[in-house]
């Protein structure tokens, strides 16, 4: 009998299952395919939650100038909590941070004390809608320029037309087109919103070319701001801390040093790590999600104008998360 077993398995044709492992593979399959959705669904959520991170950040951080708080302030806490969590971190990666350079640390520090600097001094001039729209609208235009010029990535046409749509985007807000009478001081917000996105771009290309990982980045950027900012900080006196109430202060502290600094990034992370590419595509709703917070935390109601604006940015990043991975 197991003679004849023998004969009947070597006139099995090769490469092809018995009945028994195909009825197997079929059952890991179907065993995968609800592990497969948890994971997705867990990817949209982590997904989900960073967008709210990002988009808060713009509100929050707005709200914070009704404050006694100064944008310094807000500034340093966004440094100084993520630098102090992450020094463990920062001293087992010192022979990969000497490595990196003073030069590139200092590019990547752009997207820490400068950046929150910038857009939260243009928060006192434009309203959120403005800055949702320019500030990550315009991040993958500089970023493309700054990879074009500094490493020859060239675009790829539906790239290029995204940058048209998120361009005209922009051009709407910076023009007024639709609005009323500009607000004093507008044009200066939209400066402030406009270097706000080149650091970030500096950042992110800086981050892709040296392959740094998220949180020893995260750690470079609190570190270095926390060196330069801090004795300004404080020999200028430059903090309002003092005059603040203590709940304004604790909730700045977990916002901008926790939240936003350390979550935010883990849950990009972990989404990316989930879903892949499709997390970059939800990345494109931080706008629209920032224009719908500011209603009713600032009231800030955006013209049809600023609407037309938020369309034309969210399409263009929705193409260029669309488009192919190469830059």
């Amino acid at each position: 009998m197991s003679k004849l077993r023998r004969i009947i398995s070597r006139l099995q044709p090769m490469g092809r299952a018995t009945p028994a492992v195909a009825l197997s593979h079929d059952a890991d399959r179907h065993a995968a395919a609800p592990a497969e959705r948890r994971a997705t669904l867990a990817g949209y959520a982590w997904m989900s939650l960073a967008v709210l991170i990002w988009a808060s950040w713009l509100v929050l951080t707005s709200s914070g100038r009704t404050t006694a708080l100064s944008v310094v302030d807000l500034a340093a806490l966004r440094a100084v909590i993520p630098a102090v969590l992450l020094a463990p971190l920062l001293w087992r990666s010192r022979d990969q941070i000497v490595q990196l350079g003073v030069k590139r640390g200092l590019i990547l520090s752009a997207y820490g004390a400068p950046f929150t600097l910038l857009v939260g001094h243009g928060l006192g001039y434009a309203p959120v809608t403005h800055a949702g729209a320019m500030v990550p609208g315009l991040m993958p235009v500089f970023a493309a320029v700054l990879a074009y010029v500094f490493l020859g990535q060239r675009l790829r046409k539906r790239k290029a037309l995204a940058l048209m749509l998120v361009l005209a985007g922009a051009t709407t807000i910076l023009t007024g087109a639709g609005r009323p009478l500009p607000a004093q001081g507008m044009g200066t917000g939209h400066l402030l919103f406009l270097l706000g996105a080149l650091c970030w771009a500096c950042f992110t290309v800086t981050l892709r070319a040296y392959e740094i990982p998220a949180v020893l980045a995260t750690a470079i950027v609190g570190a270095v701001s926390a060196v330069w900012l801090l004795p300004l900080w404080i020999a200028l006196d430059l903090s309002n801390i003092g005059a603040a109430h203590w709940v304004d202060i604790a909730f700045q502290a977990a916002f901008q040093g926790i939240i936003s600094g350390l979550i935010s990034m883990y849950a990009f992370s972990r989404a990316l790590r989930l879903i892949g590419g499709r997390a970059s595509v939800l990345s494109a709703l931080t706008p629209g999600v920032a224009t719908l917070l500011a209603i009713p935390v600032l009231g800030q109601v955006p013209q049809p104008s600023d609407l037309l604006a938020l369309v034309l940015v969210v399409a263009g990043l929705v193409i260029w998360n669309l488009g192919p991975k190469t830059t």
